[in-house]
């Protein structure tokens, strides 16, 4: 068997074991963090979730999809799994195409087979490198928003995918219509659902025209009909269906230049000074890529391979998105295109993660080697490896360590599910025939439990609890309060005490 056909061979068994992976780990699940709003949601969209109306057509296309399949809603931890699982893979797809277009654009004279690899470590890579702390847990993108219709922004780097090959690579008519269409459609549904990922979109695609220039001309000329109705549409849509106003424009409107500087930098420092969320954010992979990325970047006056520099410039200027809530200026002008509180996650826009296995490739050139794809691999493995152990042995923070651990927790149930157990769940059913069981000649019995125990009492073995929401932190006082207004003929008032050896429960703050 000669070296390409082996490398081939180990190259999907190695996309095997990475989505085998995937299907075996099983989504952050503690309650009441965001996960269990959209879960909710899909069960009832108006109790107590606060979700926007037109953010709910994920919920809805969940719910259908759950009704077809004849899933139940008291079998709310399975419908958390499957949508963990399914998002996860289509994320992991989406984030490997771009790196595949991006990759085969940048090298254009390199083998296929190399372009896979680059792309299947920048998606691996991806997967790492992105992550938040909230409360009480450190983990990745994906763990905070496997359960969410936050899979847009995998499905911005999806279009972004599609646009690139639409605008740099031949096309059959059949292909550029497939492709038009998903984009057309996947962009309708990113601005319905949660449109701050469509702004990354737009910035991708404005830094990609002005680079590209000539090009850019050249196809608005040929389809200037077409590129006025596409846009004109979307700025419609996202007029009516855009959830939150943008202050900037506001401002400009107004002439009120003077008192946009000024909030600029009142909101900046605000950010920088720890709303960035910069210290659970920024880690140590960034700064080896930041630093293999500056070789290849002094090196190449004198390149071992044809490389594009226009594509190359692309990756560096999208990359630099991670800088944006770094500074003053760039951070406050970003909270009026967004809001406060999520100017952190345009950390997530980046496209660093192409960056690492795209320098590393390029450095091992040098080497002019007939064995590059095995010294690739051995390279990013070994610079990879080092950075873990630096981070948890030698760094400060330990950042991207927790990153890592937070993906190995994802592998065992126990570290990352719902707050209490299945048998711990079971042990509240049987709890539960020792109260009176409502009857059509009996008042409605009302429970009142702790938080964990209350969802459960609610959405899985749907009875009627006093539940104002995930956030809420009901006492038994306000429980007791509540009932002796209530006419007792008509409801009985039941504390659902909590079972013995059952763990603590901390209420959301």
């Amino acid at each position: 068997m000669n070296p390409p056909n082996l490398a081939k061979i180990l190259f999907y068994l190695l996309l095997v074991v990475a989505l085998g992976i995937i299907f075996f780990s099983h989504p952050f699940m503690r309650y009441p963090y965001d996960m269990w709003a959209h879960l909710i949601s899909i069960d009832n969209s108006y109790d107590y979730t606060s979700i926007p109306e037109g953010r709910r057509v994920w919920h809805i296309i969940w719910r259908e999809l759950f009704e077809f399949f004849g899933i139940d809603r008291a079998d709310i931890l399975f419908r958390a799994n499957t949508i963990h699982i399914l998002q996860t893979v289509i994320s992991f797809g989406a984030i490997y195409l771009f790196s595949l277009v991006v990759t085969r654009n940048l090298y254009t004279s390199i083998p296929s087979l190399h372009h896979r690899y680059i792309a299947y470590w920048s998606t691996i890579i991806w997967f790492t490198l992105f992550a938040t702390f909230s409360t009480f847990y450190h983990h990745t993108w994906i763990l905070w928003y496997s359960i969410s219709y936050q899979i847009t922004l995998p499905l911005f780097f999806y279009i972004t995918a599609l646009t690139l090959i639409l605008f740099l690579e031949f096309n059959s008519l059949y292909k550029k219509v497939f492709y038009t269409l998903q984009i057309i459609a996947i962009s309708l549904f990113i601005l319905k659902v949660h449109s701050m990922e469509y702004f990354y979109y737009l910035l991708y695609m404005s830094i990609l025209l002005i680079i590209f220039a000539k090009d850019t001309w050249i196809l608005f000329k040929r389809y200037f009909y077409i590129f006025t109705l596409l846009t004109l549409a979307l700025i419609l849509f996202a007029k009516f269906n855009h959830g939150d106003e943008t202050r900037l424009l506001m401002y400009l409107y107004n002439f009120q230049f003077t008192e946009l500087y000024h909030i600029i930098i009142h909101e900046g420092t605000l950010l920088v000074n720890g709303l960035n969320r910069a210290e659970a954010s920024i880690n140590e992979l960034m700064f080896v890529i930041l630093f293999t990325t500056s070789l290849m970047s002094i090196s190449l006056y004198k390149s071992p391979l044809t490389i594009s520099i226009k594509m190359f410039l692309f990756l560096i200027l999208t990359a630099l998105f991670i800088t944006i809530p770094l500074f003053v200026f760039t951070a406050g002008l970003a909270s009026l295109f967004t809001k406060l509180s999520v100017v952190n996650r345009i950390y997530y826009s980046a496209s660093l993660f192409v960056l690492l296995p795209i320098s590393v490739y390029y450095i091992t050139a040098y080497l002019k080697s007939h064995k590059q794809l095995l010294l690739f691999n051995i390279f990013l493995i070994t610079l990879i490896t080092a950075t873990i152990f630096y981070s948890k042995n030698y760094s400060n923070t330990a950042t991207y360590y927790t990153n890592i651990q937070s993906l190995k927790q994802s592998l065992f149930e126990e570290k990352v599910r719902f707050n209490l157990s299945k048998e711990e769940i079971i042990i509240i059913k049987q709890e539960l025939q020792k109260y009176p069981k409502e009857s059509s000649s009996s008042a409605e019995v009302l429970f009142w439990a702790r938080g964990d125990i209350a969802v459960v009492l609610k959405y899985i073995y749907h009875k009627n609890v006093f539940w104002r929401g995930r956030r809420a932190d009901i006492s038994k006082e306000k429980f007791n309060n509540y009932c002796a207004l209530l006419n007792p003929k008509e409801t009985l008032c039941q504390v659902f005490e909590t079972p013995s050896n059952f763990p603590p429960y901390t209420p959301y703050k």
